[in-house]
C-alpha cells in the first residue's frame, strides 16, 4: 500500500511527460502517480490510460478534465485531484521536473516520526539540458548545469516554532514548500482555499500556499537531502500578455492580496490567541519586501539592459542564454559537497550518486531516447513553440498552467 501520492498537473509538454513516466517507471517509484489533465490531447491520452503496457512498475491514476483555460479552471482541477487522494501523504509535481526517492522517502518518515509538522521536503537542485540553440532545454540533450539550490530563496529551515506567527515571520517566503510531501488533509484543505479565494496572479497563488501551510503545522526543509530536481528554461511561455505591470493594472491583484492576508491573519491569531491586525500588518511587511525586490530585478536597470539585447541582438542573447557550458562536472561535484557540509550521510551520498546517473541515463542515453523517437514529431507539433517569459517569479505555477 502506497503511503504517498505524486499528483502531475499537464498541460501540454507532453514528451516531458513521458520523461517523467519513464524516469519514475526506471526509478520504481513506489509511489501513486494521479495524473490531472488540464488539456487532453488524444495520443497522450492514449498511452496514459494503458500506462501498464508503458509503465508497468508504476501505479497510475489518469483523469481527463476540461481544458484550463484559466486560472480558476485549473484551481478547481487541482483540488478536485487533491479529493481523490487516499494515501497519507501527497506531494505536487511537474512534468518537467524529478522526483527522487531516497529524499523523498526521508521526508514522509519524518512526518510519520514527528505528528507537529505539516510537511517536510528536501532539498530542491536545479539542472538544465543542451538539446541544441535552436531548441534549447528539451527532453533529452546533454547536461548542461547543475545547482545545489534552483533558486536563491530555496533554503533549507526547520520551522518548528510552536508560534503559527512565528513561523510565518520566518518562513512566509519560503519556495520550497510548494514541492514538499504534506500530510494529505492539509494539501486538501490549502488547495480547496485556493479555489475559494480564485487568485488573479499566480504569484499569490504561491504566497498564499507557503503561509497557508505554516499556520496548520510546522514545516521541515531537510538540507541533507535532495528530493526533487526541477529543470531551466522549460516554460512553454509568460502567462502575462504584456508583462507583469500590464497585468497589475487589469487583475485583481490588490483584492486578491487584501483577502489573502486577511485569511493567513485570521488563522494566525486564532491558533495564538493574538491580535489579527497585528499579524496582518506583519504579514505586509514581509510582502513589501518581496515585490520591492521583484520591481528592482524585473524593472530596474539591468534589466533594461537585458531586454535591449533581446531586441537590439536576439541571436548574441539566445546563444548567451543558451549556449553549450563546460563546467558541468565541477557543479555535479559541488552538488555531494554541499550535501555533505549540510549533513549528508556516506549511504545517503551514495543512494543519491546512483539516482543522479539514473536521471542522466535518461537524459543523454540511448534507451529513453529510443522510446521517445516515435512521439517526437507528433507531439511536438501538438505543443506550443516556446517563447521567452516575461516574468519569472512565480514560474513554478506558470509552468504546469500556461
Amino acid at each position: 500500500m502506497p503511503r504517498l501520492t505524486i499528483v502531475l498537473p499537464l498541460k501540454g509538454r507532453h514528451l516531458f511527460t513521458l520523461r517523467f513516466l519513464w524516469h519514475a517507471n526506471r526509478a520504481r517509484l513506489p509511489y501513486r502517480i494521479l495524473i490531472a489533465d488540464g488539456q487532453v490531447y488524444p495520443a497522450l491520452a492514449a498511452i496514459l490510460e494503458n500506462s501498464r503496457e508503458h509503465f508497468p512498475n508504476l501505479e497510475i491514476d489518469y483523469v481527463r478534465y476540461s481544458d484550463d483555460r484559466n486560472f480558476r479552471d485549473f484551481f478547481v482541477k487541482m483540488a478536485d485531484a487533491l479529493q481523490r487522494v487516499t494515501t497519507p501523504y501527497a506531494m505536487q509535481a511537474d512534468n518537467d521536473d524529478f522526483v527522487a526517492y531516497a529524499g523523498t522517502e526521508r521526508s514522509v518518515d519524518f512526518l510519520e516520526a514527528h505528528p507537529g509538522y505539516v510537511c517536510c521536503g528536501g532539498g530542491i537542485a536545479g539542472f538544465s539540458v543542451y538539446s541544441g540553440l535552436d531548441s534549447p532545454n528539451g527532453p533529452i540533450g546533454r547536461l548542461n548545469r547543475y545547482a545545489y539550490r534552483y533558486t536563491y530563496r530555496d533554503r533549507s529551515e526547520d520551522l518548528s516554532s510552536s508560534s503559527t506567527v512565528e513561523r510565518l515571520c520566518q518562513g512566509s517566503r519560503n519556495w520550497w514548500s510548494y514541492y514538499a510531501v504534506y500530510r494529505t488533509e492539509a494539501l486538501k484543505t490549502i488547495c480547496r482555499e485556493i479555489v475559494d479565494l480564485n487568485f488573479s496572479d499566480l504569484q499569490l497563488h504561491e504566497f498564499f500556499c507557503a503561509m497557508r501551510a505554516l499556520t496548520l503545522g510546522k514545516a521541515r526543509s531537510d538540507g541533507s537531502t535532495i528530493a526533487y530536481l526541477r529543470q531551466y528554461g522549460t516554460s512553454l511561455g509568460s502567462s502575462f500578455k504584456k508583462d507583469w505591470v500590464h497585468h497589475l493594472l487589469r487583475s485583481r491583484f490588490t483584492s486578491d492580496f487584501s483577502a489573502m492576508i486577511d485569511r493567513i491573519a485570521k488563522e494566525a491569531a486564532a491558533a495564538d490567541g493574538v491580535d489579527a491586525a497585528a499579524v496582518a500588518e506583519m504579514l505586509r511587511s514581509i510582502c513589501e519586501d518581496w515585490l520591492r525586490e521583484f520591481l528592482k530585478i524585473y524593472y530596474g536597470s539591468l534589466q533594461s539592459v537585458k531586454q535591449l539585447l533581446r531586441d537590439k541582438t536576439p541571436v548574441l542573447f539566445n546563444w548567451l542564454k543558451s549556449r553549450r557550458r563546460y563546467f558541468v562536472s565541477h557543479e555535479r561535484a559541488a552538488l555531494f559537497s554541499r550535501l555533505a557540509a549540510d549533513g549528508a550521510s556516506d549511504i545517503y551520498l551514495t543512494q543519491f550518486a546512483s539516482e543522479l546517473e539514473t536521471i542522466e541515463d535518461v537524459l543523454t542515453g540511448a534507451e529513453f531516447a529510443a522510446f521517445v523517437q516515435p512521439y517526437v514529431t507528433t507531439f511536438g507539433a501538438a505543443s506550443p513553440p516556446a517563447k521567452p517569459a516575461a516574468v519569472t517569479l512565480g514560474r513554478r505555477a506558470e509552468r504546469r498552467w500556461t
